[in-house]
């Protein structure tokens, strides 16, 4: 039975070589990322595995013959099992390579579906301009491929019956599936959302641009070279803002608790950020204002520097307040540098400057008295 044994694992590890060499499983090898060189090495470690399949199912026969019938039971239970498990191994093995293979068909013959449908024209008309890794074509195709790989692994390990496996599987695959059209409303709520908020931007633009309101600034400052856009700033936040709402909605549409309270806290927090950016421009604007005036009367530069950076002060301090970060904190810090500033400006004017301080105080008594001397003559 030894020899016997011997002979027939040989003849079977080597004819299973061959039929693998046959069928270029070479192929299949270089698709899953085996180098040439090691093509020799997977299939004799595939030979050996025969080998002792083989050998172990003549061991207790063996075992039996010399007298071993205690060591053999075991033995022979556990062999009785493997063979009986190998024609299910055999049906995962094969639902395996048949739905990875009608899988890649499937992906292959939707490339040119969503090709003819111009799935990508629509995506450049949403204004997204992506390369071709990340275009809706090529999401949708591995996405879908993904899917079908998904049910094929599910229907492979049923094969095994092993609920160990099988049963957390097909959980996770039904709460997969259950998701998709929560996914597919959100991706429509978003896509939609891109939309309208590309037509508002353009809408939004093309009035203000009409109405002048990008010769503002000029009008105010009286500097016909200087030009801000005000159009197109304010046409891409009203986009984005309404980017974030649908986008905020498509998220809640997936019906994820922890997602929806995340959505709400930015819904709840972009007037605080509209704010911050309307303090923020106003403080710029404010300081070239006051930049320009100055400019003109001929103030020395210290003033003009200390002006900004007064108003940049303010604005900073005005949109920490506003972003509610460290609101008391900032606050206190504000109020204790307003009343640094006084108590400096107290003190240089009134101890620095007391000569300055008696001349301008008396000018303004011998004014109030001019005046009334006159009163009292008339």
């Amino acid at each position: 039975l030894l020899v016997v044994a011997i002979v027939v694992a040989n003849l079977a590890s080597k004819l299973i070589v061959k039929l693998l060499k046959l069928c270029k499983f070479g192929k299949l090898l270089s698709k899953l990322g085996v180098n040439e060189e090691n093509h020799d090495i997977v299939l004799g470690f595939i030979g050996k595995v025969i080998y002792f399949i083989v050998v172990m199912l003549f061991v207790p026969g063996i075992l039996d013959n010399l007298g071993l019938s205690s060591v053999a039971a075991p033995l022979t239970s556990m062999i009785s099992t493997f063979v009986a498990f190998i024609p299910k191994l055999i049906a995962a093995a094969v639902i395996a390579i048949i739905g990875v293979f009608l899988a890649g068909l499937i992906r292959d013959m939707l490339k040119p579906v969503l090709a003819l449908i111009k799935i990508d024209r629509f995506q450049e008309n949403l204004g997204i301009k992506a390369e071709d890794a990340v275009k809706f074509s090529n999401i949708i195709v591995n996405v879908v491929y993904g899917l079908l790989l998904l049910i094929v692994f599910a229907c492979s390990i049923a094969q095994l019956n092993i609920p160990v496996i099988s049963t957390p599987v097909n959980n996770i695959i039904y709460k997969i599936f259950g998701i998709i059209p929560n996914i597919l409303a959100a991706v429509v709520i978003i896509g939609i959302g891109i939309f309208i908020a590309n037509i508002v931007a353009a809408l939004l633009r093309g009035l203000l641009v009409s109405l002048g309101v990008d010769l503002f600034v000029a009008r105010i400052t009286g500097n016909e070279e200087v030009k801000c856009n005000i159009s197109k700033i304010a046409s891409g936040i009203v986009k984005y803002l309404i980017v974030v709402i649908f986008v905020v909605e498509g998220i809640q549409a997936l019906g994820l608790p922890v997602l929806i309270s995340i959505g709400s806290a930015i819904i709840g927090y972009l007037p605080e950020l509209l704010s911050v950016a309307i303090i923020v421009l106003a403080g710029v604007f404010a300081a070239y204002v006051v930049d320009k005036v100055l400019a003109k009367k001929n103030t020395c530069k210290v003033c003009v520097i200390v002006a900004k950076a007064l108003i940049y002060t303010v604005t900073t301090f005005l949109a920490l307040i506003q972003l509610g970060i460290a609101a008391g904190v900032v606050s206190t810090i504000f109020v204790l540098i307003i009343a640094a500033l006084c108590v400096a400006f107290a003190l240089a004017f009134g101890i620095g400057g007391r000569d300055f301080a008696a001349n301008t105080l008396k000018k303004v008594e011998n004014k109030l008295d001019g005046a009334c001397c006159k009163k009292d003559a008339e």
